[in-house]
């Protein structure tokens, strides 16, 4: 049975977001009390939790498509339709980008479930074998004021256009969501 959209936003979406969130600060305090098996492992949960959040902040697009629901422009009847208006109110961090996060989310998503990218679409964002997601401080890659301070090792998403925060992308296409449907936000970390 597939939820109601607004219930997969709190319930689904919301949580595996949070739930990375949740590793990259374990991976941050590994890192600060120089423990380096619980950075080691954390590093893969960060990873891996980023990659399952992507995946769904992603797939909610299929969920909001098939529920179809009235705050939904009426010329939004497809999925590329839907992600084209989603980005245009992805304006929280950064709206200057060449890539749009909704886009770019999207390219990682695919890439993480796919391993190797075949679909052949216009302009992809990230190389079909590369790896997508790596840990790194991001130090000197990252534009000013988005990801992790203090060269601590965290998320990023290795795309054509340069080196990203996973965080500052999910951040920013959840609050897209926000904007396009009027949705609470809770607070990262909240039950």
């Amino acid at each position: 049975m597939q939820l109601p959209w607004d219930e997969h936003f709190y319930e689904i979406v919301i949580p595996a977001w949070q739930a990375y969130h949740a590793a990259e600060g374990r991976l941050t305090d590994a890192i600060k009390a120089k423990n380096e098996e619980a950075a080691r492992r954390a590093g893969y949960d960060a990873l891996r939790e980023g990659g399952a959040a992507t995946i769904y902040v992603h797939h909610f697009a299929d969920v909001v498509i098939r529920a179809s629901p009235d705050w939904l422009p009426g010329d939004c009847r497809s999925l590329g339709a839907l992600r084209r208006w989603l980005g245009e109110h992805c304006t929280m961090l950064r709206t200057d980008r060449a890539v749009p996060d909704v886009e770019l989310c999207g390219d990682v998503a695919d890439a993480l479930k796919h391993a190797i990218l075949t679909r052949n679409l216009d302009v992809r964002q990230i190389r079909e074998n590369d790896a997508v997601l790596a840990l790194s401080t991001g130090y000197g890659e990252l534009t000013f004021g988005e990801g992790k301070y203090g060269g601590t090792p965290q998320v990023v998403v290795l795309a054509n256009a340069g080196t990203r925060a996973l965080s500052s992308v999910l951040q920013n296409v959840i609050d897209a969501w926000r904007r396009a449907a009027d949705l609470e936000l809770p607070a990262v970390g909240a039950a």
